[in-house]
């Protein structure tokens, strides 16, 4: 099937919250690491992961470090993608963390990157399962008391899901313009309460905003999680050109705090985090049975 209206909206609503908490937040760290081998292959290809979810690939963020190629086994060797022959860089998927090559590499693959204050994904789940049902390790315990590249599934924090919530139509104008109202949650889970405070300001503060529509050939990523046809993602250079009508608004925000015994609840499973609700209720008027 292909993608609907609400498709859209929920995919670009997941790379202006990144963007935003990136370039207003600056809610990101240049570092120095590994990608070391994990069990997981993709389409064939070998696997290398770093002790990270995800890596910036917005290059509107000034001052953050966008890998495009990878050092293999020294500092003066570098493999950018779509290079290294038989054993060559074939893709770097910023969205989960990890790189993907043609063969083994028996020497070390280290790189320099920007790593995110919050991992921002898309999620089916329901709240219950996110905060009760899940277990979290810190990234900063992975990437620092055990360095290792994080195998498939394992869950990090601080950690932003964003989720699609209900919608509805109701009638705007004569000549059946309806205006559509979605509703889309960012469930957060954090390692301190200023990081939870900061995120809720930041937010609640983009009330009244446009929010840029990403139509399907817009996406930039392909499968493997590195740029469509090897085009950098720019954030600010690929909406500059949208109009008005390639934009949907920012009806209201709201901060949903839990209280001590919820708070209790969460930590029983997680004790070491913080969480929080942001709800935005997002308008687009449109003409959908045009």
């Amino acid at each position: 099937m292909k993608p609907q209206f609400d498709n859209q909206v929920i995919s670009s609503m997941l790379l202006w919250f990144d963007h935003t908490l990136l370039k207003e937040g600056e809610a990101y760290e240049n570092v120095t690491g590994e990608f070391y081998s994990v069990s997981d292959s993709y389409a064939g290809y070998k696997t290398y992961a770093s002790s990270y979810s995800q890596i910036v690939s917005d290059a509107s963020i000034t001052g953050a470090t966008i890998p495009t190629g990878l050092y293999v086994g020294s500092d003066d060797n570098l493999v950018n993608v779509g290079q290294g022959g038989a054993t060559g860089l074939y893709a770097i998927d910023y969205n989960n963390g990890r790189s993907y090559w043609s063969g083994d590499n028996s020497s070390p693959i280290t790189g320099s990157f920007a790593i995110k204050d919050f991992n921002v994904f898309l999620t089916n789940d329901t709240e219950d399962e996110i905060l009760f049902q899940t277990q979290y390790t810190n990234r900063n315990e992975i990437s620092t008391v055990v360095p290792t590249g994080l195998e498939p599934n394992t869950k990090t924090y601080p950690v932003v899901y964003l989720k699609h919530n209900g919608s509805y139509n109701k009638p705007f104008a004569f000549g059946g313009q309806d205006n559509t109202v979605i509703n889309v949650r960012a469930i957060i889970i954090a390692d301190s309460q200023f990081e939870i405070d900061a995120i809720g300001s930041l937010f609640r503060d983009q009330q009244k905003e446009n929010i840029p529509i990403f139509d399907e050939a817009d996406m930039p990523f392909n499968s493997f999680g590195y740029y469509n046809n090897d085009v950098q993602y720019n954030y600010t250079g690929a909406v500059d050109s949208k109009s008005y009508n390639q934009q949907m608004f920012i009806e209201g925000v709201n901060i949903a705090r839990f209280d001590k015994v919820m708070e209790n609840e969460v930590r029983k499973f997680n004790p070491n985090v913080f969480s929080t609700l942001i709800d935005f209720e997002i308008n687009k008027v449109r003409s959908p049975r045009a």
